[in-house]
């Protein structure tokens, strides 16, 4: 009997024996549906146990996803930064970011992120999970947060904790959580902004919009971003990069929280530049 891949996901093993228990059949199959579970697995097959940076690329080639770089020379040559962007898809910007870094500053790259592909196995050892849109965090996330900024890896961040929504019928970028700035300040990294363009479909707002309706702690939407990079297939983004933000920008003149949302300002700004052109 052929050894199951342990880098597969198994919607029926996360779930665990309780919960699949109570659950009618159909249910668990939707689930492996829009989790598109045996798509997964085929392409974790295909790429011959690549993991970490180098399956950036890999699972962009095979869901067939393209982008452009603008202001590639913004890019330092060298150095230790913190890469902060918007967050429109949830799975292909955090794939498109990732790759970008790769390819300039080599494999020495982590992510603070509760974004979808950090539940990759193939990726994972590249995320540090973290809730920033509040609440409690594991009791060794300080010593990890001290260890990845006095390392030599690139660090990246989508400071809004979550894609963007639609509110009052735009899709807007959520607002931004202070800890990057902090970060840059304590141990003097400069920051650069990347914008992202992209959106996910009228169907992931609208399931977003009604668990925020109804208060739900955990947001459904989130069940369909696997979905929603499956939808990403065969399309074309592209990404712009800004000029680098000294840490001694953050001084006192704003709060920590101010010069968060002014830098999100400034990716949103450039975002705005690049569909004038």
């Amino acid at each position: 009997m052929e050894k199951p891949n342990p880098n597969h996901v198994n919607i029926e093993e996360m779930l665990g024996p309780k919960l699949r228990k109570k659950m009618p059949r159909f249910l668990i199959n939707y689930l492996k549906k829009i989790v598109h579970e045996s798509e997964m697995n085929e392409a974790i097959d295909q790429s011959n146990g690549l993991s970490g940076p180098e399956f950036f690329k890999f699972a962009l080639d095979y869901l067939d996803i393209s982008y452009t770089v603008i202001g590639e020379e913004n890019l330092p040559k060298d150095g230790k930064y913190i890469f902060v962007g918007n967050h429109p898809l949830g799975g292909a910007d955090s794939l498109i970011v990732g790759e970008i870094i790769r390819q300039h500053y080599g494999n020495d790259i982590r992510f603070i992120s509760n974004s979808l592909v950090a539940g990759m196995k193939p990726l994972s050892s590249m995320f540090i999970p973290v809730n920033l849109l509040g609440g409690p965090q594991t009791r060794d996330f300080g010593v990890l947060m001290e260890e990845l900024f006095e390392s030599d890896n690139q660090v990246s961040i989508f400071p809004a904790g979550t894609c963007a929504k639609r509110v009052n019928g735009k899709i807007t970028e959520m607002p931004w959580k202070k800890m990057f700035v902090t970060r840059a300040k304590k141990f003097q990294r400069d920051v650069i902004p990347i914008h992202c363009t992209g959106r996910n479909s009228n169907w992931f707002y609208f399931i977003s919009n009604v668990s925020r309706f109804l208060g739900l702690k955990v947001n459904i939407g989130m069940m369909y971003l696997v979905d929603e990079l499956f939808k990403a297939q065969h399309k074309h983004f592209t990404v712009t990069i800004g000029e680098p933000i000294p840490w001694q920008t953050f001084d006192s003149s704003k709060s920590d929280a101010q010069w968060a949302n002014h830098v999100r300002k400034m990716v949103i700004g450039l975002g705005e530049q690049t569909h004038s052109k």
